[in-house]
């Protein structure tokens, strides 16, 4: 799902919006196959709408309407409502004097000159796309900032899935700051028409062009790397949407699922790029996903921004809903999911967490998850693929108490990982992320061997070396490197209240370990040799007197 088309000066943002528009839904079909709602029944669709949308055929002022009453009252049909846009925007420090505050006893009206002026720019675009009915969170969900009460919350909140992904497009206010801000006098601000660049003469006579490039594109400075972009809650508003408008102060952005009318925009340098900043170019869009996609996205996520950090699973539970069952299955436990169980405990947090931000990122997320640290996390198995020889001897079960009952895509207040693994003592250093060059006598000289170490928390051990508890992970393996993936943990106080079934030791997620094995010939050049038979003798080498135990990590 990566599509850009900047808006080409002098046109209107609105008229080049509704060219975009088209050019998708009425374009050739063999090209937007992705992008097409899937047909369902009337009443299908009239449970999946949202509970309230806005009517903008009234001029001056806008209704806040029921979705279910109108269908009830034969005032519109699901189809007619069905045909809705939502605005994707940023908050800001102070929410809109107009939001929801109260249930509906009629059709709600406002104002439109009263309304905040990014609101009065999406309805200003949707009118001009020839779209009737606009969704907007403020204005859609009663708040629990204005009361407290959180029960229209609760129920709309994990439906917005739905509202996004069944919308015709989402209008991205990407250069607004604030509701007040308003975007679209701000659309082409920065807009650098084409310039003639003079040529250069290199040798008898000939010339050349000069040429001018560039670190990053327009796609990625206007509208990756925007304010708007870095909100945790966005996130899922682009994996879920078909099709996107950004407005930028480069231009106007296109984004859908399959169209790439935009080649001058996208080169291969773009690809390189996505490498760097941690994304993935392809299928966005969360039904489209894959393990290699999903892992890619967490790591950009985890370093998306909240205003309550609270809301990080609760913001991400709206994607792991949509994704593809048939690839992930439907054992979902605070960001993990259990049919790619090793794939995805093998995390390492970008930079250890104090002891507070880690104890409180514990309430909502068990050590295991990469929710339980407050920053960022990479998956430095990624590119290493997706099916690695788990090293695990048993996977026994996963409980959860669940911070919200029934609904295991929310916060957890506890859970608790019981296998059965090899235990090893390994001696690593307190202060520092890498343990480099770690040569082991039962390793062939021909055999380089780096170890990576990165700690979930800060360890306030005074001592440069401290022996650790090991447990091996997992084993990747390719042509020329294998990679052995392996956590950290600590064992825990016993309380006498831990409910694990039968007894056995507790642990918590402290950090992770990688080692990559790079297999050389006397001259030093890397061949495959035969990685499989050396696995159990690199084992016993990476983990000696390593003990099989039964445990629970929490």
């Amino acid at each position: 799902m990566e599509d850009a088309f900047a808006l080409r000066a002098p046109h209107d943002p609105v008229l080049r919006a509704c060219e975009l528009l088209k050019a998708c839904v009425h374009g050739d079909e063999n090209n937007h196959r992705l992008c097409k709602p899937c047909t369902v029944d009337l009443s299908v669709k009239a449970a999946s709408l949202p509970r309230r949308l806005l009517d903008l055929s009234h001029g001056n002022v806008v209704l806040t309407l029921d979705t279910q009453e109108w269908i009830a009252r034969n005032r519109a049909t699901a189809g007619e409502l069905s045909k809705y846009c939502t605005l994707s925007y940023r908050w800001g420090k102070q929410a809109p004097a107009c939001m929801l505050s109260t249930q509906l006893t009629a059709d709600r009206v406002l104002i439109l000159v009263s309304m905040p002026q990014t609101f009065q720019d999406a309805i200003t675009v949707a009118r001009g796309l020839g779209i009737r009915f606009l969704w907007i969170d403020a204005l859609c969900i009663i708040q629990p900032s204005a009361h407290g009460d959180y029960t229209d919350w609760n129920m709309e909140g994990p439906r917005m899935w739905l509202v996004y992904q069944n919308a015709i497009c989402t209008i991205s206010a990407t250069c607004s700051e604030r509701p007040s801000d308003g975007f679209l006098h701000k659309v082409g601000i920065d807009y650098n028409p084409p310039c003639r660049i003079p040529e250069r003469e290199i040798t008898y006579g000939m010339r050349e062009p000069l040429v001018i490039s560039t670190d990053i594109s327009p796609w990625y400075a206007s509208v990756i790397l925007s304010n708007l972009n870095r909100r945790g809650w966005v996130a899922q508003e682009r994996l879920l949407s078909r099709r996107i408008l950004h407005f930028t102060e480069e231009g106007v952005f296109w984004e859908c699922q399959e169209s790439r009318e935009d080649d001058d925009e996208i080169d291969d340098d773009d690809y390189a790029l996505d490498e760097k900043i941690g994304t993935t170019i392809g299928p966005h869009h969360a039904s489209s996903m894959v393990l290699g996609s999903w892992l890619a996205f967490i790591e950009l996520y985890s370093m998306s921004m909240f205003t309550l950090q609270t809301d990080r699973l609760i913001a991400l539970s709206s994607i792991a809903r949509c994704v593809p069952t048939e690839r992930f299955g439907h054992e979902y436990y605070a960001g993990i999911w259990g049919s790619q169980l090793v794939s995805c405990l093998s995390w390492s947090s970008n930079t250890p967490c104090s002891a507070a931000a880690r104890e409180s990122s514990l309430n909502i997320a068990p050590s295991w998850s990469w929710a339980s640290v407050a920053g960022g996390i990479s998956y430095p198995t990624r590119a290493w693929g997706a099916h690695p020889k788990s090293l695990l001897k048993k996977m026994i079960g996963v409980q959860t108490s669940l911070a919200e009952a029934s609904n295991q895509y929310r916060n957890k207040q506890k859970g608790a990982l019981k296998l059965r693994a090899l235990l090893s003592s390994i001696s690593l250093p307190t202060n520092g992320k890498y343990v480099m060059d770690y040569d082991k006598p039962g390793f062939s000289d021909f055999i380089e061997s780096l170890g990576y170490l990165a700690w979930d928390e800060h360890q306030s051990s005074p001592t440069a070396m401290e022996l650790y508890t090991v447990m091996p992970l997992g084993i990747y393996l390719s042509d020329n490197y294998s990679l052995f993936d392996a956590l950290v943990i600590t064992l825990l106080p016993s309380t006498g209240n831990e409910d694990t079934g039968d007894s056995c030791d507790v642990y918590r997620r402290i950090g992770h370990i990688h080692w990559r094995l790079c297999q050389l010939d006397p001259e030093g050049v890397e061949h495959p040799g035969d990685v499989q038979s050396k696995i159990p003798v690199w084992t016993d080498t990476l983990f000696p007197d390593a003990v099989e135990q039964t445990i629970v990590i929490v």
